[in-house]
């Protein structure tokens, strides 16, 4: 061992207090650091299972093949002559009703020419007048065959010639469409598995959990019936029991699925007064009917696989029909599907709804990888693979694929932003070591005076400086890997962390420990060597006034000149506004984190400003020199102050950074968790959303307001609501539209509506026959404040009625409408139109935001519905954890609560390396006064007055500072939020590291008092 390695090592064993506070920035650093790391690690693998969570089907493979189009043709090439080539087609219809409009086209490649008055039909010539008559005219349209009926054949050819240059293989594109499909079909498409047959294929494929066919057909209005009709549209269904034991939404009450009946709904039960065992008859498209006795009942109010809608301009909106009919898959294609060909076969066009019929798959969720980037190339895999099964026939909907796209957006998203947030914690690391070694290095300005005495030159003293850093580091770092991990591990949890990849926390550990060895060694080092470069005398002639780097150059001044700019440009050009992201409706959050850097240029120079101010009070208590000193404890804490205004300055910086960053992440968490939780409340409509169940055996009307404000709920207000439930007409156009019936005055105590929406609200009365409407509905009717507008309510029912009402007003949107409300309407306008009409939900406030409160109103409810019918109950709770983006779904509390965390420590570490670097500094000075007889009580208020003097000012500075970096987090990230989120700045933000800091600075006053007042006049004789 060298001696060099010796001296240091005993350096550092010796001193054991002065090399565990060295030490402390490098543990924190590092811990912090690397405990960031690992947060992502651990929220970007639970994206992937909150991400997938809310998918009612995750893969839909929908068979585009429609009633009726159940032709193959086939195309084969004679090419016996080379310079003559024959084409022929082969038309064969096996369906069982006829297939109208067919058309069969046939384009050769580029180079084949036609022979005119070489085209036949079932061995007929056929004119050609414009060429080909399979690829006519300009246009190149195809030969109609008009109707085709089932059990035909037909067979169509002709003839190419070839040119003399021609070569390769020849090409030919011949496809046919009918009525009732009219996307062309290429010709030797193998035949259509059935979808029994897909199912099972499908269901094979690995990573495939489960695949079941389902089928879906419109009946149309008044088509159910037993002892009476019912008005309305009904839907009917064709699944099996595997389809409905793999969606637990699809709740069968009573009874069971069987291969001849059918299973109802509870409000077909209801309302045409029959059970199991009764006989239903459904009219079907064609004019027939079908009896099917009832062998089962079933709520299927919450099953949104069945009922989101299919279609793009509307894709997964939940549209739910109340009249619905279960039948077995064999049933529906022996049957059901039949009737609707042959309607389609029938009429003069295409059926308006015909039936869907799809596979709907489930992928094997434990199988996809934790990171949704990841995720999304897996999920891809399983549907290309889906689609290489009998591809022909259908298309995919791939929405799991869709919705990790999202995620895996939203997770680069949080990568980003929570590196950001970890980032003032990792640059306080940094500072809190520099700070340490200064004061490491001032300790050690006679040592090295000493070293050089006794030989050691510059170089020698950089090596053993590099080898004290290389060491303190090291081990700081190891212990700070450690303390990240533990930390991260305490607040995520096992679960949480352990879904995350080896590969990705070993990559975390290394990137952390490096990245924070390298931060605080640099610190460590850079403020070692600047000690050694120094002169010790010209140290001395320094110390009085040390003027820091940051304070020549004006750091400051030009940070804060830059900051005002940067907060103009944001605010003119809107820089902060954002797209909110939501999983279910598959956006990724737009969060502009460019703006980052303004809560941490406030942060930074805000600090330094504050630095500048505490700087000149300082200076400006210093006593003039006078022979008279006065009382001995106020007149040494003066001139000790104000000799020393930089010392104590630095360590009011520190401390202001410490508590700026606790304030800002308390006031950040505080207005996200309010924000998040009034976005809940918005999108639920109140705290609490009670909507009838239909297997109630009650019917809740206007009047059961009163029993559902339970102890607990201050009021319940009834609202009558439906996707298109009317039709809107102005004096230029008409549309369906989504109508809101509710009582205004409840209403409005229970919503989150603000004070102008509550005004509107208020307009409508029971005696004025008004309505508002929606600024996106108006601008499409063209219709404006005053105008009279026609609404139609309960269309194609026998209460079909029109209700003339002027619009009173317009508005933005509405709280309780995630779908939206076009046009809102007084409750008793609906109701005195359509007295049969109960109300669809009901929304109730509680008493106050305690989730406790909420719990045990919920819990009343609940009590009501067992003794007085079912209610589906959701709250505030429950809909955040269903309806946002994923990025605002992740707990950024956790991460605020690891960067406060450390940033506690941190300040008891600021606090505890100032008394200590007094202790080094001025521990002659110390002995000396005792020896003149001042007491150890004085000599610990001295202490004490320096450390609090720095405390006390940092942490105003702090809070200050931290109130604004607050304010500006909480606007860079407005786009993770529905509503604009209120800033908060609660006392409990505040309190934990004010009180830590005052604590600490007590504690580590009377310890380094302790230690004063137990020296040996000895110990002005040592090195240091």
């Amino acid at each position: 061992m060298s001696p060099n390695t010796r001296y240091v090592l005993a350096d550092l064993a010796r001193n054991p207090r002065r090399t565990l506070s060295t030490m402390a920035g490098v543990i924190l650093g590092v811990g912090l650091f690397c405990g960031v790391l690992f947060f992502v690690d651990g929220l970007s693998a639970s994206m992937t299972q909150r991400a997938v969570a809310p998918l009612a089907i995750d893969m839909q493979r929908i068979v585009t093949q429609r009633p009726g189009a159940t032709l193959t043709l086939t195309e084969t090439i004679d090419e016996a002559d080379a310079q003559n080539l024959t084409v022929t087609l082969e038309l064969r219809h096996d369906g069982q009703t006829p297939a109208n409009e067919v058309t069969i086209r046939s384009i050769p490649a580029a180079g084949f020419d036609y022979i005119a008055g070489s085209a036949t039909l079932d061995g007929q010539p056929l004119d050609d007048p414009d060429g080909s008559p399979f690829a006519a005219g300009a246009t190149q349209s195809g030969l109609n065959l008009g109707r085709v009926e089932p059990g035909t054949v037909h067979q169509v050819s002709y003839r190419l010639s070839t040119g003399p240059t021609t070569t390769g293989t020849p090409g030919v594109s011949s496809t046919y469409s009918s009525r009732e499909s009219v996307s062309p079909i290429p010709a030797n498409q193998p035949p259509s598995a059935s979808l029994d047959e897909l199912a099972t294929q499908l269901a094979a494929l690995p990573g495939i959990d489960h695949a079941s066919a389902l089928s879906i057909a419109d009946l149309g209005g008044a088509t159910l019936h037993a002892n009476d009709r019912l008005p309305g549209r009904a839907k009917i269904f064709g699944f099996d029991t595997a389809y409905a034991e793999a969606d637990p939404t699809i709740n069968i009450m009573d009874g069971e699925l069987s291969t001849d009946g059918a299973v109802i709904s509870a409000e077909v039960a209801r309302e045409l007064r029959i059970g199991i065992g009764d006989v239903l008859t459904v009219d079907l498209p064609d004019a027939t009917s079908i009896e099917l006795p009832v062998t089962g009942i079933a709520d299927l109010s919450q099953a949104r696989a069945l009922f989101s809608s299919r279609r793009g301009g509307d894709l997964e909106t939940f549209i739910y029909v109340p009249h619905s009919v279960v039948v077995s898959p064999e049933l529906f294609a022996d049957v059901v599907f039949p009737a609707y060909e042959r309607a389609a076969s029938a009429g003069t066009g295409r059926l308006k709804n015909p039936p869907l019929r799809e596979i709907d798959i489930g992928v094997d969720q434990e199988l996809l990888d934790a990171d949704p980037a990841s995720a999304v190339a897996q999920t891809e895999a399983i549907a290309g693979s889906v689609m290489e099964v009998a591809a022909h026939q259908d298309y995919l909907l791939d929405n799991i694929t869709n919705t990790l796209h999202v995620a895996a957006d939203d997770a680069r998203v949080a990568k980003r932003l929570f590196v950001f947030l970890g980032v003032p914690g990792a640059l306080l690391a940094a500072m809190l070591a520099a700070y340490a070694g200064n004061v490491l290095a001032e300790a050690q300005r006679r040592e090295h005076a000493i070293l050089r005495i006794r030989g050691a030159n510059r170089r020698r003293l950089l090596r053993m400086l590099a080898l004290r850093t290389a060491i303190l580091t090291a081990a700081g770092a190891i212990v700070g890997l450690i303390a990240g991990y533990g930390a991260t591990l305490a607040i995520l949890g096992h679960n949480s962390l352990s879904r995350a990849s080896t590969s990705s926390l070993a990559t975390s550990a290394v990137t952390g420990t490096l990245g924070g060895y390298l931060a605080t060694g640099a610190a460590l080092y850079l403020t070692g060597r600047r000690s050694i470069d120094r002169e010790i005398n010209d140290d001395r002639r320094r110390l009085a006034d040390d003027t820091p780097l940051w304070r020549r150059a004006r750091l400051d001044l030009a940070g804060l000149a830059i900051l005002a700019a940067g907060t103009i440009w944001a605010i003119r050009t809107d820089a902060f506004a954002g797209n909110p992201g939501s999983v279910y409706f598959g956006r990724s959050v737009e969060l502009n984190l460019t703006l980052l850097v303004l809560p941490l240029a406030v942060w930074i120079t805000g600090s330094l400003i504050a630095a500048r101010l505490i700087r000149g009070t300082l200076g400006r208590t210093a006593p003039a020199s006078t022979p008279q000193i006065g009382t001995p404890a106020p007149a040494l804490a003066r001139r000790s102050i104000g000799r020393r205004p930089w010392a104590i300055t630095n360590a009011a910086i520190v401390a202001a950074l410490i508590v700026g960053l606790a304030t800002s992440l308390g006031a950040f968490t505080a207005s996200y968790d309010q924000a998040k939780t009034n976005d809940a409340r918005y999108a639920n409509g109140a705290d609490i959303r009670i909507t009838p169940s239909p297997t109630s055996d009650r019917s809740y009307t206007i009047d059961d307001t009163s029993t559902l404000a339970t102890p607990g709920i201050t009021q319940a207000s009834p609202v009558i609501y439906g996707l298109s439930n009317v039709i809107l007409r102005s004096d230029r156009t008409s549309d369906p539209a989504n109508l809101a019936a509710l009582d205004p005055e409840t209403f409005a105590s229970v919503a989150p509506v603000d004070t102008a929406t509550a005004e509107q609200i208020g307009a409508l009365t029971p005696t004025a026959d008004t309505i508002l409407l929606s600024v996106d509905m108006a601008d499409f009717l063209k219709a404006q404040p005053g105008d009279t507008l026609h609404v139609l309510l309960a269309r194609a029912t026998p209460d079909q009625t029109e209700l003339n009402l002027t619009i009173a007003g317009l508005y933005e949107r509405l709280p309780g409408f995630p779908d939206g409300a076009d046009a809102v309407i007084h409750i008793d306008h609906h109701t005195g139109a359509i007295p049969d009409k109960n109300p669809d939900f009901f929304l109730a406030a509680t008493i106050n935001n305690q989730p406790d409160t909420l719990n045990n109103a919920v819990a009343r409810l609940q009590d009501t519905a067992t003794t007085g019918g079912g209610l589906q109950i959701d709250t505030r709770t429950s809909t955040l954890d269903r309806d946002q983006s994923s990025l605002a779904a992740l707990n950024i509390a956790g991460l605020v609560d690891l960067d406060s965390a450390f940033s506690l420590a941190m300040a008891t570490a600021a606090i505890a390396i100032f008394v200590f670097g007094l202790l080094l500094q001025r521990r002659r000075e110390y002995i000396v006064l005792r020896a003149q007889g001042l007491a150890p009580r004085t000599i610990r208020g001295l202490i004490t007055a320096e450390a609090a003097v720095a405390a006390l000012t940092g942490t105003a500075a702090g809070i200050i500072v931290g109130a604004a970096m607050g304010y500006y987090f909480v606007a860079v990230l407005r786009p993770l939020f529905v509503l604009d989120p209120a800033y908060r700045l609660p006392l409990t933000a505040v309190a934990p590291p004010v009180l830590l800091v005052l604590v600490a600075t007590l504690a580590a006053s009377v310890a380094g008092s302790r230690v004063i007042n137990t020296l040996e006049p000895t110990e002005l004789l040592r090195d240091e």
